[in-house]
Formats: C-alpha cells, structure tokens, sequence
C-alpha cells in the first residue's frame, strides 16, 4: 500500500454525498490541495540557500575530475537531461535538453544546487547583460549551448565549460562573448535579478544612512560606509566597511556633499557588530526592548550625530531606507556623536572656508580667529 501524508479524496468517500453538498465539499477538498501546494512552495522558497559566487564556483569545478564529465568525456547528442527545476518557464520534468544543452542544463542546476528556477535573458553582443559564474550561453547564432566558469576584468570575456564540443567535453576554453563572430543568441541564468543601481544624497553635513534589504551594494569611490561598533562616553565608535554594504546591512555613509551612485552587487560582503538598524519602508520602528531609546540621524547647529527621533528617545516612523540607533536605557543619553578617530577626515582650512559659519565641537558658532578641531559647512577642520 502506498503511504501519503494526504489522502484528500478519503475525505468524503465514506459518505454518500449529493447535489450541492459533494460541490461544496469538493471545492474545498480543491482549496486544501491549493493551500498545501502553495504552503509547500513557500517554505520550499524560504529554505533556499543564499547564492555565493565563491561556492558556486567551487561547486562546478568539483565536477571536473567526476567520471563523465572529465576533460575528452565522448559527449554527443545522445545525452540528454530532463530539467530538474524551472527552466525556462518549464516545471520539473518538463523539458529535455540534448548534447552540449544537456551539458549546460545539468553543470547549471547543479550548481545552483538544484534551488534556483532559470531564465533566459536576451542579448546581443554589443549589448551584454552582467555575467556570473555558472550563468550559460547560447553561442552559434543559437546552434551551441556552455557553461560560463571565468570571467574577466573586461566582463565580456569568459571561460567556458561545455560538452559535444567536437563530440567531448571541453574545460577551459575562453571566447569573448562581445566578438560577433561567436554569435551569442541570449544568457540563462540562476541568479535572481538585480536590484536598480541606486543615486543616494548625501548632505552638506557630510553624513547619511542607507539601509537595503534586497542586494548588496558597492560603495562609490569617495564615500566611506561605516557601521556602529559601540558607544563610550556618549561617542560611536564607527568601523569602516572594506568595499561592499552587506544587503539588510544599517550604515552611516560618509563624503563630500553630492550624489553618489551605489552599484548593486551579487557580492555578499561582510560586516562586523552593529548596532544599528533599518527599515526597507516609511515605518514605525519596532520596539527591540522595552528599555531601549531610540535615535536617528539629525543635524543641530551645525553638528551632525544621532539625536532622540522622537520625544524622550521614544519609537518613531523611520523612512524608507535609512538607519536608525537603539540604545539600551544605560548606555542612553539625549545625543550621540561620531569618535573623531573614524569621521570624515580632518583637512586643513583654506581660503574656499573663509566667510562660512564656523562651529566647534560642542555645536556652538565661532569666529574665523578660533583654533583646533571645528565644523565649516557640516565638515570637520583642523585650524592652527
């Protein structure tokens, strides 16, 4: 006897049901078969492991000395491969590749591990889509099918792994995919689409709060990201990240006032201890405990750091994309300002500063004849 976990027409077969009332049970017995396949389709979803360019790499190379798919392994039309994912809009089962897109389809959903639907993505050799590890190709004006396992710096320039090349499988062969005469007809790909690059401001305090949840990002050249490591003494400690800001990652960006272009990245990036946190939407932050205080970003004659977002440190409607600071009631204070050692760098005065209102650190206004360390249009100056 076969076992099943749900044996839904039993549900009504010991009754003797009529008219109306089998309709009725039937449909339901149509909406429980629905919410299990969708409830399984969602968890199926929410267990997949997070794609890493690294690991997937690593994965289809550790196919290189497997027995059939070796350097010279006879590979003709006569292999054929049934998809084991959605490919190309086909469900599991559904679509047969033979020969090199045999090849191609296997080394593809195997190194995706078997968690990621593929898409075919149109293209042109003069108009290219973001290459990654194990995306495949269709080359030939659409007569051969390979796996893309290197890229160059160039990013058109690949190397490849295919099979019923000259009726064997070939490793290591590289092609630039923008020559015409290798007639690229379109791209397949496991890797989610990417995010929209993204044009953020920042001020003329020199400081802004980004928080995505969906991609990583590469930070802009002149532009530092920082997270919030600890508080001391009413100063956050700031640690720079090297050069990618995590997705679901809070930071404190850092630069000469001006709009700045954040690439999104399939990089994962890395982040140490932070403290601060985000909202993907203009929402009410959520209490982490009832004994914390909550700050945002703000900038007060002419200081900027984080001050109460809301009356007594109490939960406030964040915006769309930015940071925020809980503090637990010991730690708290009504304001707290970046460690000197880790802000935007200290520069010399010139004569582009003279007849701008000069600030020190406590926030007060100065005049032109004070020295040390002051604040001129929302950056910091050593005056001697």
């Amino acid at each position: 006897m076969t076992k099943s976990i749900f044996n839904l027409p039993s549900i009504y077969q010991p009754f003797k049901l009529h008219g109306s009332h089998r309709h009725v049970l039937e449909s339901f017995r149509r909406t429980l078969v629905v919410l299990v396949m969708t409830t399984v389709s969602v968890l199926t979803s929410l267990a997949q492991t997070p794609l890493n360019e690294t690991e997937v790499y690593n994965r289809i190379m550790s196919r290189q000395n497997v027995e059939g798919y070796t350097q010279g392994t006879p590979w003709d039309n006569s292999h054929e491969y049934k998809n084991q994912v959605v490919f190309n809009g086909y469900n599991p089962g559904r679509f047969t590749g033979r020969g090199c897109q045999a090849f191609m389809m296997d080394m593809m959903e195997f190194a995706s591990n078997y968690e990621y639907p593929i898409r075919k993505v149109d293209c042109t050799y003069d108009n290219l889509p973001k290459l990654h590890i194990g995306d495949g190709a269709r080359l030939n004006n659409d007569m051969h099918s390979v796996l893309i396992i290197g890229i160059n710096e160039d990013g058109h320039t690949v190397t490849l792994a295919e099979g019923n090349f000259n009726h064997s499988v070939k490793w290591g062969r590289t092609i630039d995919l923008a020559d015409p005469s290798n007639g690229i007809s379109y791209i397949e790909t496991f890797w989610p689409e990417q995010e929209p690059d993204l044009t953020i401001t920042i001020g003329q305090s020199g400081y802004a709060t980004f928080y995505y949840t969906n991609s990583s990002y590469v930070i802009p050249e002149g532009v530092e990201a920082k997270v919030v490591e600890n508080i001391s003494n009413n100063i956050l400690t700031l640690i720079p990240l090297s050069r990618i800001i995590p997705a679901g990652c809070a930071v404190i960006l850092e630069g000469p006032a001006g709009e700045y272009t954040f690439a999104s990245t399939t990089e994962e990036g890395t982040a140490g201890e932070n403290m601060l946190r985000g909202t993907e939407d203009t929402e009410w932050i959520t209490p982490e405990d009832q004994t914390c205080k909550y700050y945002k970003l703000t900038v007060k004659n002419g200081k900027a750091g984080f001050y109460y977002g809301a009356n007594e440190g109490g939960i406030f409607e964040n915006q769309a994309h930015k940071a925020y600071l809980p503090v637990p009631q010991s730690l708290s204070a009504k304001c707290f300002f970046f460690d000197e050692a880790t802000g935007i760098d200290n520069m010399m005065a010139t004569d582009e500063n003279a007849g701008r209102a000069i600030y020190n650190l406590a926030g007060q206004l100065v005049n032109d004849s004070y020295k040390g360390v002051v604040i001129i249009n929302g950056k910091k100056v050593l005056r001697k």
